[in-house]
């Protein structure tokens, strides 16, 4: 009797437990500009020149060490390395000329742990969620089918033991 539980118990596992794998990919960035008051980024994009320190982190609040730093272009251009993250999760650079508002800055430290800064947002409140939903919705996606073939299997064999 414990043997088509297995599937079964593994597939309403993988439902349970999808919320987390997706947690574990989430990256937290925060960008400043040194020497400003965020009430002077709402206004204008910072000129060019001047200097940002980055600090990222994963959710876990461990620093994301190493992760390579990139300003893209808003039209599609070749992006701008610029940097990598030290130990502590930090980047400081300045903004190359050139830099239009509609620019982003990425910040990939690897396996699919990325983050996007919209230098348009800069100075502006951020609202944040524990778990952002599309990224949610496409994990459960992914993992029902696996959680329904479980389930299936399951009463599968169950019921091949009954017949």
């Amino acid at each position: 009797m414990r043997r088509p539980l297995l599937p079964v118990l593994l597939g309403a596992a993988t439902l349970v437990l999808a919320p987390g794998l997706v947690r574990a990919h989430a990256i937290q960035t925060d960008l400043t500009v040194v020497g400003h008051s965020h009430s002077h980024l709402e206004a204008s994009l910072p000129a060019a020149g001047s200097k940002l320190e980055l600090a990222s982190h994963f959710s876990t609040g461990l620093p994301a060490r190493d992760a390579s730093v990139r300003l893209i272009p808003a039209q599609g251009g070749t992006p701008i390395e610029l940097g990598r993250t030290n130990a502590d999760g930090r980047l400081a650079f300045a903004l190359p000329a050139g830099t239009g508002r509609d620019a982003e800055i990425q910040v990939d430290a690897g396996a699919g742990h990325r983050d996007w800064i919209e230098l348009s947002e800069l100075g502006r409140p951020v609202r944040q969620a524990a778990v952002p939903w599309g990224a949610l919705r496409g994990n459960l996606l992914t993992l029902a089918p696996l959680a329904a073939l479980g389930l299936l299997g399951g009463l599968a064999r169950l019921n091949r033991r009954r017949g």
